[in-house]
């Protein structure tokens, strides 16, 4: 089962290995937040838009044949959301202040494996659907 104090803990171990991260939320797929390191005036429905992105790119990779959605990552001017189901019931999303490919690689692999160390915790498995 996760807790809060898991997404804690990832989101020191995620700030360590990349640079310009600006927001780590650890959410629940139906979009309430678990974990989120902004103040709380400032969280403005970050686990719904993660969990949004989460349910689209699955219903994305289910529509095209491409299997289970894995890393997700949304570009903007200022940086990029890179956000991964942890499993059935929970997702990772981190904010960086990078955009360019190799900034927003380095950061996906790290959330994919923080991703992995979140799922052992849970005891489930990724959501195919």
């Amino acid at each position: 089962m996760i807790i809060a104090k898991h997404g804690l803990l990832a989101a020191a171990r995620v700030r360590q290995t990349v640079s310009g991260v600006q927001r780590v939320i650890v959410a629940r797929t139906d979009g309430i937040a678990m974990y989120d390191d902004v103040p709380l005036e400032a969280r403005d429905g970050g686990a719904a838009i993660t969990a949004a992105i989460v349910g689209l790119a699955a219903t994305s990779t289910r529509a095209f044949g491409l299997g289970a959605a894995g890393v997700s990552a949304v570009g903007g001017e200022r940086g990029t959301l890179i956000v991964t189901p942890i499993d059935g019931g929970h997702l990772l999303g981190i904010l960086i202040e990078g955009t360019s490919d190799d900034a927003v690689a380095h950061a996906s692999g790290a959330v994919r494996l923080e991703a992995e160390r979140l799922r052992t915790l849970s005891g489930a498995a990724v959501s195919t659907g």
